[in-house]
């Protein structure tokens, strides 16, 4: 109702006043501001919006994409007409629907047109009292001009504008490598190929959306890898070479439609799925994705690899056994045992927790654990239930029961650490976050690779001595060099010539492994930050932000509260976690249904204002944070 008024209102202030803005000779047509163009173009599109009452559904949604305010999803939302009629008169005459305006017609320089008369001047007087109320009206910045005057939400357009041009031009709804963002964004803007790389499949929390699937995330090693099974498991599987392998952290509802949607994540490539804890966004769609990747899973391939909190083994098998689902790959589930509340969720009589922005003190002080006081939690029922595990529905032996450990190397906080897996080059660690149920979070670290052999240095010196090598019992003197590259640090080798080559002279450093944190939902990351140290990416959530202008009747301390009440983050507390840990990039992840993930400028100036709040707090530049959206592909390169 309120932007009705607004346009009937100007509308009619500029009715008797058009004739004599229409008329304005050229020169001084090209000197008139911006806001007085703007008013123009609102007075030429005012005339359709007092008549769509009468329009009929389809004449107003063939409006919505005459004048380009279509959105991926808009039609869907909008089913009433009043909805449509609001959103169009909120919208037709909107800021960045604005182009060029169409230059005015002349009239006759004439003696009898150009003396104005009395009435005239006076009315023309009028309307310049007029113009203070049309700069009310939101206007962006046109390239070419500076954004003094602007308010704080046209300075945010005008940026948004200037990253992603199209936007002014087209209504962009590409995914994936069609999304414009993908190409434009500061931390994607010079990125280079690389053998690790992160997919965002769900970036939502809640419940999914047209614009945002729920957590999930994807991180592929894209190097020929050598499957090592743990010291429990030697038995069961033989130990095998695959090409490369995608991990899956957290499986929220709807999971199988977004893969669906990407040529980046390959169902039948998925071979480890790690949960962070129990709620359905992060663990309602695992059925349905396992039925899906079970339609191609190849009887010889290895099992699927799931990791999650106690009680996931069982919840899976109740779910698979109802549903009768054989079609599943042959899987097996590791739990993550005794996962305990961070000290600021207070422990009621009952057994349940609460927050207590007050408690908030080290792990050590307060080991907590949901325990058998709460009567319908499925920590306690889980144990209860007797269904054991059947070769039928595809579960084989194997599974392990991960315990923690206290007194870990790399412990914070006094916090347990669970060493989760341990591959010949890739090792996965976990600790518990700060949420209203059982959560921790993952860090994947990479090995580090010995260094590279310095071939313009040693291939002269073995080629010199090729035929004494071979006299000394080289078959193949090529070889040399393979002995070199291995040899002990602070070891040499002498060549039959009396050459000495030391393996510092001969190899390069080790090249430093790579290091992914992902956190599951929290508000306090804290018990992370050992494991988490340097990380080379940091994905934290950022559920709730503040948004001055935007957000009503509120301020940043009750949302801050709000969020960290029910176990999440803002766009600060990530930011101050990162520069904690020294984090080189910050995803945030884990958005509220209220922020929409699609290319509208609307949105789109909502999630930059959210990376700038998140810089602001770390200190990061532009290309070292990001809000994630659905399908956002990043690779991480080694450091050099």
């Amino acid at each position: 109702m309120k932007h009705r008024c607004l346009i009937i209102l100007v509308s009619c202030l500029l009715d008797n006043y058009s004739s004599g803005f229409v008329v304005l000779p050229q020169a001084q047509h090209q000197r008139t501001s911006p806001r007085r163009r703007f008013a123009y173009q609102l007075y030429q599109s005012t005339s359709q919006t007092l008549e769509l009452d009468t329009m009929t559904i389809k004449e107003l949604r063939e409006l919505i994409k005459k004048r380009n305010l279509n959105q991926r999803g808009l039609m869907t939302k909008l089913k009433r007409k009043q909805d449509i009629v609001e959103y169009i008169r909120a919208n037709l005459a909107s800021p960045e629907e604005i182009e060029d305006i169409p230059q005015p017609q002349t009239t006759s320089t004439s003696a009898e047109e150009s003396n104005v008369s009395t009435a005239e001047q006076s009315q023309h007087n009028q309307n310049e009292e007029l113009q203070p109320r049309l700069r009310n009206l939101a206007m962006p910045a046109l390239e070419d001009e500076n954004s003094e005057g602007l308010s704080a939400k046209d300075q945010i357009r005008r940026r948004v504008y200037q990253l992603y041009p199209q936007l002014r031009e087209q209504n962009c709804t590409g995914i994936g490598e069609d999304d414009i963002r993908q190409h434009q964004h500061p931390m994607l803007k010079n990125s280079t190929g690389s053998d690790m790389d992160i997919i965002f499949v769900g970036t939502a929390s809640c419940t999914p959306s047209v614009t945002r699937g729920v957590s999930c995330t994807a991180l592929r090693l894209n190097w020929p890898r050598r499957s090592k099974p743990s010291k429990e498991n030697q038995k069961d599987i033989k130990t095998t070479d695959f090409e490369t392998g995608t991990w899956l952290f957290d499986v929220g509802e709807g999971t199988q439609l977004q893969i669906q949607q990407s040529n980046l994540v390959r169902p039948k490539k998925i071979n480890k799925i790690f949960l962070t804890h129990a709620h359905g966004d992060h663990t309602f769609g695992l059925p349905g994705l396992m039925c899906l990747m079970g339609v191609n899973w190849g009887r010889d391939s290895p099992p699927l690899e799931i990791y999650g909190p106690e009680g996931l083994r069982m919840w899976l098998r109740v779910a698979i056994r109802y549903s009768v689902a054989r079609i599943v790959p042959r899987y097996r589930v590791h739990e993550i045992k005794k996962i305990p509340l961070a000290p600021e969720w207070k422990k009621t009589d009952t057994g349940k927790f609460y927050f207590n922005p007050n408690r908030i003190e080290p792990f050590a002080n307060r080991r907590q654990f949901i325990d058998s006081r709460d009567a319908e939690s499925w920590h306690v029922l889980h144990d209860r239930i007797h269904l054991e595990r059947s070769a039928r529905y595809n579960e084989i032996e194997g599974g392990r029961n991960i315990f923690p450990k206290f007194n870990h190397s790399m412990s914070a906080d006094g916090a347990p650490v669970w060493e989760i897996e341990d591959d010949d080059d890739v090792r996965v660690y976990a600790a518990p976050m700060s949420h209203g149920v059982p959560c921790v979070g993952y860090v994947v670290e990479e090995q580090s690779r010995p260094g590279r052999l310095r071939n313009e240095l040693v291939e002269p010196i073995v080629k010199r001595n090729y035929e004494l090598l071979k006299e000394a019992g080289f078959r193949m003197p090529m070889k040399a060099m393979a002995v070199i590259k291995n040899l002990p640090q602070g070891s040499s080798f002498t060549f039959p010539d009396g050459t000495v080559v030391t393996q510092e002279e001969a190899v390069e450093p080790p090249r430093k492994g790579r290091k992914i944190a992902i956190c599951g939902d929290t508000s306090d990351a804290r018990a992370l930050a050992g494991l988490a140290q340097d990380a080379d990416v940091l994905i934290h959530e950022a559920t709730n932000a503040y948004l001055p202008g935007t957000d009503k009747d509120t301020n940043m301390k009750s949302v801050t509260y709000e969020a960290m009440r029910h176990g999440h983050s803002t766009p600060q507390i990530a930011a101050n976690f990162a520069r904690k840990i020294n984090a080189k990039k910050l995803l945030l992840n884990h958005f509220s249904a209220r922020y929409l993930g699609n290319q509208a400028i609307e949105n789109m100036s909502i999630m930059q204002r959210i990376e700038d709040q998140a810089r602001e707090s770390s200190g990061y530049d532009a290309a070292s944070v990001a809000a994630a959206w659905d399908f956002m592909h990043l690779n991480v390169p080694r450091s050099e």
